[in-house]
């Protein structure tokens, strides 16, 4: 457990949040996620549409963020992931998030609201392709393929140096879905991977494990290739 030194508008700001997730709080689906294995310390269920309406009332903030990870709330650490601002936040904190990632709807929702749009993520990316967590990668394979899309080339190096990697990480049916990802953004936003993106895709379809045969399928027909 991390502990804060108190800030009063800080914890009010906290307050607030709970409150408005307590209001918007939906049992069933509750129900049906701890039903699903997700042991966080408490999740009430709400959506993610209603957890991004909410977090465009709020101000982003990097303590803000941190005090909501750490409260180990499905619903408070969805909302760090779309409050943490994406100029303004060091790695030595992300390192800290990194054992709180223990779902995969967690791990989407950190690639797609925050490390996939955070410049300056190549290092971090690459330490969490090898990262012991599983969700941990997944996120990171996730992020790379979304900063070609919003922030732009500067992963590329990241990714080309990589690439083996990320083929051997499709041997792990947790983050296969991942790596597919990954490779189809790469392919597809980069010229300079399209290349041997399509070659790691015809070598898979062409091999004699299905499920890589169906990602390398799916791959090729993303670039147009099929």
């Amino acid at each position: 457990m991390k502990f804060f030194a108190f800030d009063a508008a800080l914890d009010e700001q906290l307050k607030l949040v709970q409150r408005r997730i307590r209001k918007l709080m939906n049992g069933e689906i509750a129900a049906q996620l701890r039903a699903a294995g997700m042991d966080y310390a408490k999740l009430y269920g709400v959506s993610l549409v209603h957890l991004r309406q909410f977090s465009q009332e709020l101000k982003p903030g990097k303590d803000l963020a941190d005090r909501l990870w750490h409260r180990n709330i499905r619903e408070t650490m969805i909302l760090a992931t779309m409050l943490a601002p994406k100029e303004d936040f060091p790695d030595a904190l992300l390192a800290q998030w990194a054992d709180g990632v223990q779902h995969i709807e967690l791990a989407e929702q950190l690639a797609f609201n925050f490390l996939g749009k955070r410049p300056g993520s190549g290092a971090l990316l690459e330490a969490w392709l090898l990262h012991p967590g599983q969700y941990v990668r997944y996120s990171a394979l996730m992020a790379l393929g979304w900063q070609l899309r919003f922030v732009g080339m500067e992963v590329v190096p990241v990714f080309k140096s990589n690439l083996s990697t990320i083929e051997a990480l499709a041997a792990d049916g947790g983050v296969r879905r991942a790596v597919v990802h990954c490779l189809k953004m790469g392919g597809r936003f980069s010229e300079e991977l399209a290349e041997p993106v399509e070659a790691l895709a015809r070598k898979w379809q062409g091999g004699v494990e299905p499920v890589l045969q169906e990602a390398g399928a799916e791959i090729l027909f993303e670039l147009g290739k099929s």
